[in-house]
């Protein structure tokens, strides 16, 4: 099913749409509600739909289940309801051979009641499979199959081709990361499958550059990458809360013993095992404050295709440059849902210079040598005598308890970040919409785009994107406290983003929150903002 609306969304990039796909499946192996939700337009940002246009179910059951989701319309007599084994679509698979290419007559079918040209579609389906010459013949056969259905029963729009040459590409906000991971040179990943990011582990393990390691669990993963990374090599864990809270003394080690280290948190519903399969955005408060003691940490939370491919690359350049653990808090919803965007947005960055390591004469080398910045010279094993320790220590690496010592050290480790935002210009923060709007929205992470598409039809209204959110933005409190009025969205129970605003600008935030394991669908958002009770 993801597989059919994943063909689907990307053929509609290449008529020039752009396209958002949103899956929704319970945690079992097999059987289920297994749905996914199309929607494009002409205009980039999106948002899902609760209610649909159109609706093509695989059994009767799904299709009762889903039938109140389709929208009210005015045109007398179009139905726009379909159940595949009533129309057909089924016995096309039958006589094929193969049930599994019901899913492709159906899209067949979807693109004749869109009113579209079919050799678009089948361009797809040659590029999606490519290189299995038998399984592509039974696949076109089906899609034609499928196409010729719906001309018969409910193809009510002529056919018309709107192709506008505009590049679209069709990215998972996972596949995305993987992407920036490869352009950062990601050396080793350990990761241990846990939904949302199981896909982050298949599409590492395609390249012979990056060593992967499945652990036996996820301690075992953050202490290999703890390894990998003392050793020189850019190393990454992937998992979700669950897995990070079995992670957190890995992480203290790291803070303590000054590693570089990125790890990639996919929020899900919570708390135990809450919704396996579900979004949510819950983790925040966890991963600022995870770990006994203080210790310097950067969370970054992408919003869109964009920021993960982006952050995937810079976060290995920060956890390197300023020997800290660096985490990507991404959710299951932009993990796993595609999200489209001119090609031309998402070329690779240029080149800047990255002092990942500064490689001198290490005649006299101390590990934590005390410095202005709070950084201290790295070298890596071979290259001099050093010892690396996360109990605290000197300057040489050596255990300590002398009380001025652990002073001086704290203090070198927590200045580490001071001037952040000066030094890398990130500013960890994106502002949109007019300066003089006297309400101003506030999102982090994957509410990004639902948000600015909200933002299209309401100008009166700013917003502040977060994708910094630790260190907080110091320009962002800026902003927040010259702010009218501040509205905070977020996808858990309580508003930890909110929260940690009005610590910092001593100013009451309101809430917009969602805490059901889906994201917030368009129309819904616009009654909880709009409405004055909310």
């Amino acid at each position: 099913m993801m597989q059919a609306g994943e063909i689907l969304s990307k053929a509609l990039n290449r008529l020039g749409f752009y396209s958002l796909m949103y899956p929704e499946y319970p945690s079992r192996i097999r059987g289920g509600d297994n749905h996914v939700l199309v929607v494009f337009s002409e205009e980039k940002y999106l948002a899902p739909a609760e209610k649909i246009d159109l609706l093509l179910a695989f059994g009767r059951e799904n299709y009762e289940r889903h039938l109140g989701e389709i929208r009210e319309i005015r045109e007398i007599g179009e139905k726009r309801g379909f159940e595949a084994g009533e129309i057909g679509l089924e016995e096309i698979a039958k006589k094929l051979g193969n049930l599994l290419v019901a899913n492709t007559a159906g899209l067949g079918f979807i693109w004749r009641i869109l009113g579209f040209e079919l050799g678009i579609l089948e361009e797809q389906i040659k590029e999606e499979f490519w290189g299995k010459p038998e399984i592509l013949k039974l696949n076109l056969e089906a899609v034609r199959k499928g196409y010729e259905t719906g001309r018969e029963i409910g193809g009510i729009r002529e056919i018309r081709e709107i192709r506008e040459g505009r590049k679209i590409k069709n990215y998972s906000g996972n596949e995305a990361m993987v992407e920036g991971f490869w352009e950062a040179k990601c050396g080793f990943a350990a990761i241990y499958p846990m939904t949302p990011i199981n896909s982050i582990l298949t599409m590492l393990a395609l390249r012979s550059e990056v060593q992967v390691f499945r652990p036996e669990d996820e301690i075992a993963g953050i202490m290999a990458a703890i390894g990998a990374s003392y050793a020189g090599k850019r190393a990454m864990v992937a998992t979700s809360g669950g897995g990070f809270s079995l992670m957190v003394e890995g992480l203290g080690m790291a803070g303590m013993a000054e590693i570089p280290l990125v790890i990639v948190v996919g929020q899900r519903t919570g708390p135990s095992t809450g919704m396996a399969t579900f979004s949510s955005q819950a983790d925040l408060n966890f991963v600022i404050n995870a770990g006994q003691g203080e210790f310097p940490r950067i969370v970054l939370a992408p919003g869109d295709v964009g920021e993960c491919r982006r952050f995937g690359e810079e976060a290995f350049y920060l956890a390197e440059k300023y020997q800290v653990p660096v985490i990507l808090l991404t959710d299951k919803y932009l993990a796993e849902s595609r999200f489209s965007e001119d090609k031309e947005k998402l070329k690779q960055k240029e080149d800047e210079d990255k002092l990942y390591n500064d490689y001198r004469n290490y005649g006299s080398y101390k590990r934590y040598q005390i410095t202005d910045s709070g950084i201290s010279p790295r070298a890596l094993p071979g290259q001099t005598v050093f010892l690396t320790n996360s109990y605290e220590h000197d300057e040489w690496g050596f255990s300590s308890d002398d009380k001025e010592n652990r002073e001086k050290m704290m203090a070198k480790r927590m200045r580490k970040l001071k001037g952040l935002e000066e030094q890398e210009g990130l500013r960890g923060m994106e502002k949109y919409g007019d300066e003089k709007a006297e309400v101003t929205l506030v999102g982090w992470g994957s509410t990004k785009e639902i948000i600015l598409d909200f933002l299209k039809d309401h100008p009166d209204f700013n917003f502040l994107h977060i994708w910094r959110p630790w260190p907080f933005p110091q320009k962002a409190i800026e902003i927040l406290q010259e702010s009218k009025r501040v509205i905070c969205i977020e996808e858990n129970f309580s508003g930890q983003l909110a929260a940690i605003i009005e610590r910092f600008t001593l100013k009451k935030v309101e809430r917009v929150l969602k805490d059901d394991g889906r994201p917030f669908f368009r129309g819904e958002l616009r009654e909880k903002i709009l409405n004055p009770n909310f």
